[in-house]
């Protein structure tokens, strides 16, 4: 059965896992909207349509043209996730913290894990780094390459200008934002992926023009929406000041090497059919108690995880975009 870390949350027993799985909600909005398949195993095998039988018209005592349709098959991959927690055991005992120590090393440790998990989901690549699953960039691209054309494309708003520098910018962004909403299966992606800055040109624009909805997660943040898709910005890196989707990226969509211009990503999730996130089993937190080597108590975090995806179709990308008035 499939489960999303939100759902997980409400039903999990054990305290110490609940608390490391609503430390990594509170960090990371992301978490809780992949849905995920425990796998079993280190890979999975996906298969797609190809190319579908043709469907034809017969004559009169005449037979139909047999036509069957072909498929295709690819193979996703595990990548070994987790850390290791260490308090000193002087640390952990003392009595003058403000703070229990160990919970205090385990917030940190897992906002460090919420915003990895958040940079690898759009900029992950095992070319660079083979440890680490494909994220979002690179699947557009793949799919892109494969003929699927209307997944990646740049923005209409005059090159060089603001989406706010003039209403008939405003206007083209909003047909562009229609745009990447339709290329998505549906035409009804579930979420609207960008940084800090777009969403809130975004934002601006939208109730400016009174078509900005709000919805509450589970925590009773509010969630901005335009139409039923929810608007979610990213957030940063570790280093908490690194955006992952930068504000640097050339105007022609690579990631990095440009000055002003950033991208949104549409995303729709789905189990089997659309993108999904896929787990050897699921997240094991160990409270591993005093170590043997030293004197430091330990819990680790383990969660072999990463993602799929079926439809070339589920994911869409707009870069070219500059968030703000300028000209």
């Amino acid at each position: 059965m499939a489960w999303t870390l939100s759902e997980l949350s409400k039903i999990e027993t054990d305290p110490l896992r609940k608390s490391v799985i609503d430390g990594l909600l509170m960090e990371s909005d992301l978490m809780g909207f992949v849905p995920w398949e425990t796998i079993g195993t280190l890979s999975t095998s996906v298969v797609r349509y190809k190319d579908l039988p043709s469907f034809g018209y017969r004559k009169v005592n005449a037979g139909f043209d047999e036509s069957t349709g072909t498929f295709e098959q690819k193979v996703e991959t595990i990548s070994l996730g987790g850390l290791d927690i260490d308090t000193d055991k002087a640390i952990a005992r003392a009595k003058n913290t403000i703070a229990d120590a160990r919970a205090v090393q385990q917030t940190m440790a897992l906002k460090s894990a919420a915003y990895q998990f958040n940079w690898k989901f759009i900029a992950g690549n095992p070319v660079n780094d083979p440890e680490e699953f494909k994220g979002l960039t690179e699947r557009v691209n793949d799919i892109n390459n494969e003929g699927y054309t209307d997944q990646l494309f740049l923005t209409s708003v005059t090159a060089g200008e603001g989406i706010l520098y003039s209403s008939a910018n405003s206007q083209n962004f909003l047909n562009d934002v229609d745009k990447l909403i339709y290329a998505i299966d549906g035409h009804n992606p579930d979420y609207l992926l960008m940084n800090k800055k777009l969403l809130l040109a975004l934002r601006a624009l939208l109730r400016k023009e009174k078509m900005l909805n709000q919805a509450q997660d589970q925590f009773g943040r509010l969630i901005d929406m335009y139409g039923n898709t929810k608007l979610v910005d990213i957030g940063v890196r570790a280093d908490q000041s690194t955006e992952i989707i930068l504000n640097t990226e050339t105007a022609a969509g690579a990631v990095t090497g440009g000055t002003e211009c950033t991208s949104m990503y549409a995303v729709k999730f789905g189990i089997g059919d659309e993108l999904w996130g896929i787990q050897e089993y699921p997240m094991e937190v160990t409270d591993l108690g005093e170590l043997q080597t030293a004197p430091k108590y330990r819990t680790r975090i383990d969660w072999p995880h990463g993602l799929a995806m079926v439809s070339p179709r589920c994911i869409a990308r707009m870069y070219g975009i500059i968030p703000d008035s300028s000209a």
